[in-house]
């Protein structure tokens, strides 16, 4: 019989542990980094689908010649009085300059909450965005502050609603930032 038929092929139990613990220690390594990438993905995202929902609301206002409302909502049916966005929004056009839907006025657009450790906050005492027929939005800036607690401070950015009712994105201050981190969880 030839030498190498004997030879047996596998790893020896001292070759399969060195392996595991190679990987183990490189899975350390990695998990923040891919923890603080795909919270960065996350609030991407929440950005990219609050931008759209704006601008759909702006257009909308054009298009139809009347008031519409975007707006927290958590059940989306009516708007939130609150300043936190991450539970969902609500764009609906007011036909009754009220600033609250009524059952007659229609729903252009609805999203639901985001996922658990995004936080998308509000400038303190703007619970909505009013934008009038001509596409303008009613009030004062409004700047919306999205971040997530995975990837941390560093990663958040803004959403700024201008009264002409452009939006437009930026990076948030370090104050508003942290407080943004400290609703997300983190």
């Amino acid at each position: 019989m030839p030498a190498d038929a004997r030879r047996t092929r596998g790893f020896t139990l001292i070759e399969l542990l060195m392996s595991v613990a190679i990987l183990a220690v490189l899975l350390t390594l990695a998990a923040p980094a891919y923890g603080r990438l795909t919270g960065r993905t996350k609030a991407q995202a929440a950005q990219q689908q609050l931008g759209t929902a704006l601008n759909q609301a702006r257009l909308a206002a054009v298009a139809r010649a009347a008031h519409v409302i975007a707006c927290p909502s958590a059940d989306g049916e009516r708007c939130d009085r609150t300043t936190q966005w991450h539970h969902g929004w609500l764009v609906f056009a007011d036909l009754d300059h009220d600033g609250a839907r009524s059952a007659t006025e229609p729903v252009i657009a609805v999203t639901q909450a985001q996922p658990a450790g995004v936080a998308i906050v509000g400038t303190t005492g703007r619970l909505r965005v009013d934008y009038k027929p001509d596409g303008y939005a009613s009030g004062t800036n409004l700047t919306l502050t999205i971040c997530d607690r995975m990837a941390g401070v560093a990663a958040a950015t803004t959403l700024v609603v201008n009264q002409a009712g452009r939006v437009r994105s930026g990076k948030p201050g370090a104050d508003a930032a942290a407080a943004c981190v400290r609703v997300a969880g983190g």
